[in-house]
Protein backbone atom coordinates (compact mmCIF):
# COMPACT_ATOMS: atom_id res chain seq x y z
CA UNK A 1 0.00 0.00 0.00
CA UNK A 2 1.45 3.35 -1.00
CA UNK A 3 1.65 6.22 1.42
CA UNK A 4 -0.27 9.32 0.41
CA UNK A 5 0.90 12.43 2.20
CA UNK A 6 0.65 16.22 1.96
CA UNK A 7 1.09 16.25 -1.82
CA UNK A 8 -2.10 14.24 -2.31
CA UNK A 9 -3.99 16.41 0.19
CA UNK A 10 -2.82 19.62 -1.51
CA UNK A 11 -3.96 18.33 -4.89
CA UNK A 12 -7.35 17.37 -3.47
CA UNK A 13 -7.73 20.79 -1.84
CA UNK A 14 -7.00 22.47 -5.18
CA UNK A 15 -9.86 20.50 -6.72
CA UNK A 16 -12.13 21.18 -3.74
CA UNK A 17 -11.42 24.89 -3.91
CA UNK A 18 -12.20 24.96 -7.63
CA UNK A 19 -15.51 23.20 -6.96
CA UNK A 20 -16.65 25.81 -4.44
CA UNK A 21 -17.89 28.15 -7.16
CA UNK A 22 -20.62 25.64 -8.00
CA UNK A 23 -22.11 25.41 -4.49
CA UNK A 24 -20.62 28.15 -2.38
CA UNK A 25 -22.50 29.00 0.85
CA UNK A 26 -23.72 32.59 0.68
CA UNK A 27 -21.92 35.00 2.93
CA UNK A 28 -18.66 33.01 3.10
CA UNK A 29 -15.41 33.84 1.34
CA UNK A 30 -12.27 31.71 1.53
CA UNK A 31 -8.81 31.74 -0.04
CA UNK A 32 -5.76 29.50 0.50
CA UNK A 33 -2.73 31.13 2.07
CA UNK A 34 -0.09 31.74 -0.63
CA UNK A 35 2.68 30.12 1.40
CA UNK A 36 0.61 27.24 2.81
CA UNK A 37 -2.21 25.70 0.73
CA UNK A 38 -3.21 23.52 3.70
CA UNK A 39 -4.55 26.62 5.46
CA UNK A 40 -7.49 28.61 4.15
CA UNK A 41 -8.34 32.10 5.36
CA UNK A 42 -12.02 32.95 5.45
CA UNK A 43 -14.66 35.56 6.16
CA UNK A 44 -18.19 34.84 7.33
CA UNK A 45 -20.89 37.47 6.96
CA UNK A 46 -23.71 36.25 9.19
CA UNK A 47 -26.90 37.16 7.37
CA UNK A 48 -30.56 37.47 8.15
CA UNK A 49 -33.18 35.85 5.94
CA UNK A 50 -33.95 32.32 4.82
CA UNK A 51 -31.63 29.57 3.73
CA UNK A 52 -32.28 27.14 0.84
CA UNK A 53 -29.94 24.60 2.45
CA UNK A 54 -31.27 21.82 4.70
CA UNK A 55 -29.79 21.71 8.17
CA UNK A 56 -27.59 18.66 8.60
CA UNK A 57 -29.44 15.76 10.17
CA UNK A 58 -32.82 17.47 10.49
CA UNK A 59 -36.21 16.74 9.02
CA UNK A 60 -37.30 19.83 7.13
CA UNK A 61 -40.97 20.32 6.28
CA UNK A 62 -40.53 23.72 4.68
CA UNK A 63 -38.45 24.32 1.57
CA UNK A 64 -36.50 27.03 3.36
CA UNK A 65 -35.14 27.48 6.86
CA UNK A 66 -35.39 30.64 8.90
CA UNK A 67 -31.89 31.84 9.83
CA UNK A 68 -32.55 35.06 11.74
CA UNK A 69 -30.08 33.90 14.37
CA UNK A 70 -28.44 35.73 17.28
CA UNK A 71 -25.21 36.52 15.42
CA UNK A 72 -26.88 38.28 12.47
CA UNK A 73 -24.77 41.15 11.04
CA UNK A 74 -21.51 39.83 12.54
CA UNK A 75 -18.40 39.67 10.34
CA UNK A 76 -16.19 36.80 11.50
CA UNK A 77 -12.70 35.87 10.38
CA UNK A 78 -11.67 32.22 10.47
CA UNK A 79 -8.97 29.80 9.37
CA UNK A 80 -9.41 26.24 8.13
CA UNK A 81 -6.34 24.11 8.86
CA UNK A 82 -6.28 20.82 6.94
CA UNK A 83 -4.26 17.89 8.35
CA UNK A 84 -2.07 15.81 6.06
CA UNK A 85 -4.58 12.94 6.39
CA UNK A 86 -7.58 15.04 5.29
CA UNK A 87 -10.30 14.08 4.49
CA UNK A 88 -9.96 10.98 6.67
CA UNK A 89 -9.30 13.35 9.57
CA UNK A 90 -11.33 16.55 10.04
CA UNK A 91 -9.96 20.05 9.43
CA UNK A 92 -9.55 22.45 12.34
CA UNK A 93 -11.79 25.50 11.93
CA UNK A 94 -10.64 28.40 14.12
CA UNK A 95 -12.71 31.55 14.65
CA UNK A 96 -10.30 34.47 15.02
CA UNK A 97 -12.84 36.82 16.61
CA UNK A 98 -13.76 36.62 20.28
CA UNK A 99 -17.21 34.97 20.14
CA UNK A 100 -19.44 33.51 22.83
CA UNK A 101 -20.83 30.35 21.29
CA UNK A 102 -21.56 26.82 22.56
CA UNK A 103 -19.52 25.23 19.76
CA UNK A 104 -16.51 27.57 19.89
CA UNK A 105 -13.77 27.29 22.49
CA UNK A 106 -13.07 30.57 24.34
CA UNK A 107 -9.96 32.47 23.30
CA UNK A 108 -8.76 32.26 26.90
CA UNK A 109 -8.96 28.46 26.91
CA UNK A 110 -6.51 26.24 25.10
CA UNK A 111 -8.58 23.08 24.96
CA UNK A 112 -11.77 21.30 25.88
CA UNK A 113 -12.40 17.64 26.46
CA UNK A 114 -15.37 15.49 25.54
CA UNK A 115 -15.15 14.14 29.08
CA UNK A 116 -15.82 17.61 30.48
CA UNK A 117 -19.56 17.57 31.18
CA UNK A 118 -19.21 19.72 34.29
CA UNK A 119 -16.72 22.31 33.06
CA UNK A 120 -13.89 20.79 35.09
CA UNK A 121 -10.37 22.01 34.31
CA UNK A 122 -9.07 20.27 31.19
CA UNK A 123 -5.64 18.65 31.43
CA UNK A 124 -2.96 18.23 28.81
CA UNK A 125 -3.78 14.50 28.72
CA UNK A 126 -7.35 15.07 27.51
CA UNK A 127 -8.17 13.99 23.98
CA UNK A 128 -9.99 15.77 21.16
CA UNK A 129 -8.36 19.11 21.98
CA UNK A 130 -9.18 22.28 20.11
CA UNK A 131 -7.17 25.52 19.99
CA UNK A 132 -8.59 28.81 21.30
CA UNK A 133 -11.44 29.78 18.99
CA UNK A 134 -11.72 26.23 17.64
CA UNK A 135 -15.11 25.20 16.24
CA UNK A 136 -16.29 21.79 17.46
CA UNK A 137 -17.35 19.63 14.50
CA UNK A 138 -18.30 16.66 16.67
CA UNK A 139 -22.02 17.52 16.70
CA UNK A 140 -22.33 18.14 12.96
CA UNK A 141 -19.98 15.42 11.69
CA UNK A 142 -19.93 12.47 14.12
CA UNK A 143 -18.56 10.20 11.37
CA UNK A 144 -15.20 11.94 11.76
CA UNK A 145 -15.07 11.12 15.46
CA UNK A 146 -16.31 7.54 15.63
CA UNK A 147 -14.22 5.27 17.81
CA UNK A 148 -12.32 8.13 19.48
CA UNK A 149 -14.20 8.14 22.78
CA UNK A 150 -12.80 4.91 24.16
CA UNK A 151 -9.41 3.29 24.00
CA UNK A 152 -5.97 3.35 25.51
CA UNK A 153 -3.72 6.16 26.63
CA UNK A 154 -2.51 6.86 23.07
CA UNK A 155 -5.94 7.63 21.65
CA UNK A 156 -4.74 10.74 19.83
CA UNK A 157 -1.82 9.00 18.12
CA UNK A 158 -3.89 5.88 17.40
CA UNK A 159 -6.71 7.91 15.83
CA UNK A 160 -4.20 9.79 13.69
CA UNK A 161 -2.67 6.53 12.44
CA UNK A 162 -6.13 5.10 11.80
CA UNK A 163 -7.06 8.24 9.88
CA UNK A 164 -3.96 8.07 7.70
CA UNK A 165 -4.59 4.38 6.96
CA UNK A 166 -8.22 5.08 6.08
CA UNK A 167 -7.11 8.01 3.94
CA UNK A 168 -4.69 5.84 1.93
CA UNK A 169 -7.16 2.99 1.58
CA UNK A 170 -9.93 5.30 0.41
CA UNK A 171 -7.72 7.00 -2.15
CA UNK A 172 -6.62 3.68 -3.64
CA UNK A 173 -10.02 1.96 -3.69
CA UNK A 174 -12.59 4.74 -4.08
CA UNK A 175 -13.95 2.89 -7.09
CA UNK A 176 -15.22 0.09 -4.85
CA UNK A 177 -18.93 -0.14 -4.17
CA UNK A 178 -20.25 0.77 -0.75
CA UNK A 179 -17.50 3.25 0.08
CA UNK A 180 -18.75 5.97 2.41
CA UNK A 181 -17.01 9.19 1.53
CA UNK A 182 -16.04 11.63 4.30
CA UNK A 183 -17.70 15.06 4.45
CA UNK A 184 -16.78 17.57 1.77
CA UNK A 185 -15.37 20.98 2.70
CA UNK A 186 -18.54 22.57 1.30
CA UNK A 187 -20.51 20.78 4.01
CA UNK A 188 -18.09 22.07 6.66
CA UNK A 189 -18.44 25.65 5.42
CA UNK A 190 -22.21 25.32 5.32
CA UNK A 191 -22.17 24.00 8.88
CA UNK A 192 -20.02 26.97 9.92
CA UNK A 193 -22.63 29.25 8.41
CA UNK A 194 -25.65 27.75 10.12
CA UNK A 195 -24.12 27.38 13.59
CA UNK A 196 -24.06 31.18 13.77
CA UNK A 197 -27.43 31.79 12.14
CA UNK A 198 -29.80 28.95 13.04
CA UNK A 199 -31.41 28.77 16.45
CA UNK A 200 -32.73 25.25 15.87
CA UNK A 201 -29.21 23.92 15.53
CA UNK A 202 -28.09 25.54 18.78
CA UNK A 203 -31.12 24.01 20.51
CA UNK A 204 -30.01 20.55 19.37
CA UNK A 205 -26.43 20.71 20.69
CA UNK A 206 -26.00 18.37 23.70
CA UNK A 207 -23.77 19.42 26.57
CA UNK A 208 -21.17 16.76 25.80
CA UNK A 209 -20.66 18.26 22.33
CA UNK A 210 -20.22 21.83 23.60
CA UNK A 211 -16.81 23.46 23.29
CA UNK A 212 -17.87 26.28 25.63
CA UNK A 213 -20.09 24.93 28.40
CA UNK A 214 -20.70 28.43 29.77
CA UNK A 215 -22.14 29.56 26.44
CA UNK A 216 -24.22 26.37 26.30
CA UNK A 217 -25.83 27.10 29.68
CA UNK A 218 -26.32 30.78 28.78
CA UNK A 219 -28.09 29.80 25.54
CA UNK A 220 -30.39 27.40 27.39
CA UNK A 221 -31.25 30.10 29.90
CA UNK A 222 -31.92 32.57 27.08
CA UNK A 223 -34.21 30.14 25.24
CA UNK A 224 -36.10 29.31 28.42
CA UNK A 225 -36.71 33.03 28.94
CA UNK A 226 -37.84 33.54 25.32
CA UNK A 227 -40.27 30.63 25.48
CA UNK A 228 -41.42 31.46 29.00
CA UNK A 229 -40.56 28.10 30.49
CA UNK A 230 -38.02 26.42 32.73
CA UNK A 231 -35.48 24.56 30.61
CA UNK A 232 -34.82 21.25 32.30
CA UNK A 233 -32.01 20.53 29.83
CA UNK A 234 -29.77 23.09 31.52
CA UNK A 235 -28.95 20.39 34.06
CA UNK A 236 -26.53 17.76 32.67
CA UNK A 237 -28.63 14.99 34.22
CA UNK A 238 -31.87 16.42 32.81
CA UNK A 239 -35.09 17.00 34.72
CA UNK A 240 -35.87 19.45 37.49
CA UNK A 241 -33.92 19.49 40.72
CA UNK A 242 -35.87 18.40 43.79
CA UNK A 243 -35.79 20.38 47.06
CA UNK A 244 -33.55 17.70 48.55
CA UNK A 245 -31.10 18.01 45.64
CA UNK A 246 -31.08 21.78 45.94
CA UNK A 247 -30.38 21.56 49.68
CA UNK A 248 -27.34 19.41 48.94
CA UNK A 249 -26.01 21.83 46.32
CA UNK A 250 -22.34 22.82 46.81
CA UNK A 251 -23.33 26.49 46.72
CA UNK A 252 -25.07 25.99 50.08
CA UNK A 253 -22.06 24.35 51.67
CA UNK A 254 -19.17 26.38 53.13
CA UNK A 255 -16.36 26.52 50.61
CA UNK A 256 -18.41 24.60 48.02
CA UNK A 257 -17.98 25.41 44.33
CA UNK A 258 -20.98 25.78 42.07
CA UNK A 259 -21.10 24.07 38.71
CA UNK A 260 -22.08 26.09 35.61
CA UNK A 261 -25.58 24.57 35.63
CA UNK A 262 -26.19 26.19 39.03
CA UNK A 263 -25.08 29.70 38.05
CA UNK A 264 -27.44 32.56 37.25
CA UNK A 265 -27.17 32.91 33.46
CA UNK A 266 -29.98 35.46 33.08
CA UNK A 267 -29.05 38.09 30.49
CA UNK A 268 -25.55 36.66 29.94
CA UNK A 269 -26.23 35.38 26.42
CA UNK A 270 -27.76 38.61 25.16
CA UNK A 271 -24.97 40.76 26.59
CA UNK A 272 -22.05 38.62 25.44
CA UNK A 273 -23.39 38.04 21.92
CA UNK A 274 -24.26 41.73 21.45
CA UNK A 275 -20.70 42.69 22.44
CA UNK A 276 -19.24 40.01 20.15
CA UNK A 277 -21.24 41.24 17.14
CA UNK A 278 -20.35 44.88 17.79
CA UNK A 279 -16.67 44.04 18.22
CA UNK A 280 -16.63 42.06 14.96
CA UNK A 281 -17.82 45.05 12.91
CA UNK A 282 -15.73 47.69 14.68
CA UNK A 283 -13.16 49.63 12.66
CA UNK A 284 -10.29 48.00 14.50
CA UNK A 285 -11.59 44.53 13.63
CA UNK A 286 -12.32 45.34 9.99
CA UNK A 287 -9.40 47.61 9.11
CA UNK A 288 -6.87 47.03 11.88
CA UNK A 289 -5.08 44.07 10.31
CA UNK A 290 -1.40 43.92 9.54
CA UNK A 291 -2.04 44.56 5.86
CA UNK A 292 -0.90 41.13 4.68
CA UNK A 293 -4.23 39.36 5.16
CA UNK A 294 -5.40 37.32 2.17
CA UNK A 295 -8.91 38.73 2.68
CA UNK A 296 -9.02 42.35 3.79
CA UNK A 297 -11.29 45.39 3.80
CA UNK A 298 -10.69 48.83 2.31
CA UNK A 299 -12.28 52.07 3.38
CA UNK A 300 -14.15 53.59 0.45
CA UNK A 301 -16.58 56.46 0.04
CA UNK A 302 -19.90 56.14 -1.76
CA UNK A 303 -18.39 57.18 -5.09
CA UNK A 304 -15.68 54.56 -4.84
CA UNK A 305 -18.18 51.84 -3.99
CA UNK A 306 -20.28 52.85 -6.98
CA UNK A 307 -17.28 52.56 -9.30
CA UNK A 308 -16.50 49.08 -8.01
CA UNK A 309 -20.10 47.94 -8.46
CA UNK A 310 -20.15 49.32 -11.98
CA UNK A 311 -16.92 47.53 -12.77
CA UNK A 312 -18.31 44.24 -11.45
CA UNK A 313 -21.50 44.61 -13.49
CA UNK A 314 -19.54 45.37 -16.62
CA UNK A 315 -17.25 42.42 -16.01
CA UNK A 316 -14.13 44.53 -16.36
Amino acid sequence: MSTLGPAYTKQKLCLDFASLKHAFPKGIYVAPLPDDPLIWAGLLFVRKGRSPYPILGYSITDAHISIAGPYANAVLRFHVDFPDAYPALPPIVTILNDVFHPLVTPLTTYSYSTRDTGAETASAADDDRLPPGGLSLRHGFPQWFGGMREGGDNKGADSTRRGEEEHNAAAESNHSEGVRHPPHIIEVLQYLRIVFSTEALLDSVPLEAAANTGAWHAWRSHRAKVHGRKDSRSSPGGGSRTPTERSMSPRQQPGGARKPGEWNWQGVWEDRVRKSVQASISESALYGGEGDDVLCFSKMDAEGVGEVLTSLRDGS
